[in-house]
């Protein structure tokens, strides 16, 4: 089996935001792409264009049977995987997820900030889609979807996210109950994505479909 990553950075971040992953998968002996994208005032629709194009030209290379291709999402990246998946070309190149702290649902500090910076949207344009009452959308049994969660809270805005938070989202807002398997780090979220064990669990999962713990 051949396995092609790629790697979708979160909001306010580019690239040089997942190397450490990149890095930590490629020791693993994994060809993995880190993608670009702005993430920051342009709409997510700018970025899902770049996801797609992306995608579909790696089809038009040839993939084989043999070759799988896994997208893991780190914060709002997961979101612009989900909705770059609507597309049902796109959705029948992909075999499995990873999604890693990141909101499925809709978010409660993006509420709470809409209500007192009300052009928050107008101006951070990709956190329109994490609008009340936002589901996850994309149900495709034969794409394996897999959770990671952390739990370390920290931060002012820990206090409004519950007992269970990584400090920007609450686990309630991360789980997915068609998920494969989801794993829970004691990590807070702007580490989650950057440690060594993060990149062998995501190992676990692509090889074995579960995140083994030892």
């Amino acid at each position: 089996m051949s396995y092609r990553l790629v790697l979708v950075h979160g909001f306010m971040k580019t690239f040089r935001d997942m190397e450490s992953l990149e890095n930590n998968l490629t020791s693993l002996g994994y060809e993995v792409d880190n993608l670009n994208f702005p993430l920051t005032f342009p709409s997510m629709d700018k970025s899902v264009n770049i996801l797609q194009n992306f995608l579909l030209d790696l089809k038009d290379e040839g993939l084989s049977e043999e070759d799988e291709i896994i997208l893991i999402g780190y914060g709002l990246g997961g979101v612009l995987i989900e909705k770059t998946l609507y597309n049902e070309e796109v959705q029948k190149i992909v075999d499995k997820i990873i999604f890693i702290a990141s909101p499925l649902r809709d978010s409660v500090i993006r509420r709470r900030l809409k209500r007192i910076f009300p052009i928050l949207d107008r101006i951070f344009k990709p956190l329109k889609v994490l609008k009340k009452g936002k589901k996850f959308i994309i149900n495709n049994p034969k794409i394996e979807i897999g959770i990671i969660i952390g739990t370390e809270s920290y931060g002012f805005f820990s206090k409004w996210l519950g007992e269970y938070n990584d400090g920007i989202y609450s686990r309630k807002e991360c789980e997915l109950n068609t998920a494969k398997d989801t794993l829970f780090l004691p990590l807070i979220h702007k580490e989650i994505h950057k440690k060594v064990g993060t990149a062998k669990y995501i190992s676990e999962f692509i090889t074995k479909g579960k995140f083994n713990v030892y």
